[in-house]
C-alpha cells in the first residue's frame, strides 16, 4: 500500500511544530450474547461471519457526528454508515445478506471487546498508532483529523500557541498521550499545568466553560461547538482514523479494505459524509485516493 499524502502530512505537521515554536440496508438487532474468550487460534471472524449471516460492529455513543446513539438510541453518525457500507459490500461478495447487530462501546474498552470477540468491527473514531497496531488491526484510513486546542473565548492569554494551563483530554485517548509527552519534552518551552482525564468530550467543554480547567486538546471534529468555546488555529498532530479489528484477522482486514476502497473511491464516500455534516479535507481526500495504514506521526 502506499502512505497516504506523506507531502501533506510533513506540510501539516510542520505548520504544527512551527506554530508551537513561534508560540444500510439490513436490519439493525441487538447484539447478541458474548462470544467466548478469544484463544491463540487463528482469528477468521469471516468465516464466522459468513456461516452465521451476522456480523456484531462497536459503535461510539457519544462521538458525534462520526458514531453515537441517536435520540432513539439507535446507531448513527458518519462511521457507523460507512461501516453499513461495509457491510453490504461484504454481503455482495459473500452472495449473502449479513445482518447487523451492534454494541455501544467506549474508547477505553473497545480493544477489549474486540479481544473478547464481543464485537467484530470497531466502527468509532480510532485513530491508527503503531503502539495501537500491537493490539488490534486497522483498516485503511477513512477519514484525518486534526489535534487542537480549545478554550475559553475571548480568553487571550489562552489563545497563544504557547499557553495551556489546565488541560482537559478524553481518558485513553492519543491526546492524553500528546500532553504526557509535551510535558516530558517540551516543559521548557510550554506553559503547561495538570493534565485532567474526562470521561466525554461533552464534559471537557463544561468544565472549560465552568473554568475548572483551560484548555481541552481533542480531535477537531469532536469539539461540541457553541458559544463560548474558541479553536486555535494550530494543529498539534493529526489522527488517521479507521475501522477496528482483531489481531491477526487477515481475512476480514482484507475484505474490510476491499470494501472501503469501493465505497470511498466513488460518490458513496462523500454523500455519506455529507448526510453526516461532514466536508471531507484534503488529508481525507488524499487518504481516499491512496489507501494506507500509515499510523499517526509520532510527537518530536
Amino acid at each position: 500500500m502506499q502512505p497516504f499524502a506523506p507531502s501533506a502530512l510533513r506540510r501539516a505537521l510542520a505548520g504544527a511544530a512551527a506554530a508551537l515554536c513561534l508560540a444500510p440496508v439490513f436490519a439493525q438487532q441487538p447484539a447478541a450474547p458474548a462470544a467466548p474468550a478469544a484463544t491463540s487460534a487463528p482469528v477468521n471472524t469471516l468465516a464466522k461471519v459468513a456461516a452465521s449471516k451476522t456480523i456484531t460492529l462497536g459503535v461510539r455513543k457519544d462521538a458525534q457526528p462520526f458514531s453515537y446513539l441517536d435520540a432513539a438510541g439507535k446507531p448513527a453518525g458518519f462511521s457507523w454508515n460507512l461501516c453499513q457500507a461495509v457491510v453490504q459490500q461484504i454481503g455482495d461478495e459473500l452472495r449473502a445478506p449479513i445482518a447487523i447487530r451492534f454494541e455501544t462501546v467506549s474508547l477505553s474498552d473497545s480493544f477489549d471487546m474486540l479481544k473478547a470477540g464481543k464485537i467484530d468491527l470497531h466502527c468509532g473514531i480510532t485513530s491508527n498508532t503503531a503502539p495501537r497496531q500491537a493490539e488490534v488491526d486497522f483498516s485503511d484510513t477513512f477519514y484525518v483529523s486534526r489535534v487542537v486546542a480549545a478554550y475559553r473565548e475571548g480568553d487571550a492569554r489562552y489563545a497563544s500557541a504557547r499557553e495551556f494551563g489546565r488541560t482537559g483530554v478524553l481518558r485513553g485517548s492519543t491526546a492524553q498521550g500528546l500532553m504526557g509527552t509535551y510535558a516530558s519534552k517540551k516543559a521548557a518551552t510550554l506553559m503547561l499545568g495538570p493534565v485532567r482525564p474526562v470521561a466525554t468530550y461533552a464534559e471537557g467543554v463544561q468544565l472549560l466553560k465552568s473554568n475548572a480547567i483551560d484548555t481541552l486538546v481533542a480531535d477537531e471534529m469532536m469539539i461540541p461547538k457553541g458559544a463560548g468555546v474558541a479553536v486555535r488555529r494550530e494543529q498539534l498532530t493529526v489522527e488517521p482514523y479507521a475501522l477496528v479489528m482483531r489481531k491477526g484477522d487477515a481475512q476480514l482486514q482484507a475484505a474490510v479494505d476491499r470494501a472501503l476502497h469501493k465505497v470511498l473511491s466513488g460518490p458513496q464516500g462523500k454523500q455519506l459524509a455529507a448526510g453526516n455534516g461532514i466536508t471531507p479535507n484534503s488529508l481525507t481526500l488524499d487518504a481516499w485516493r491512496k489507501p494506507s495504514k500509515q499510523p499517526a506521526p509520532p510527537v518530536m
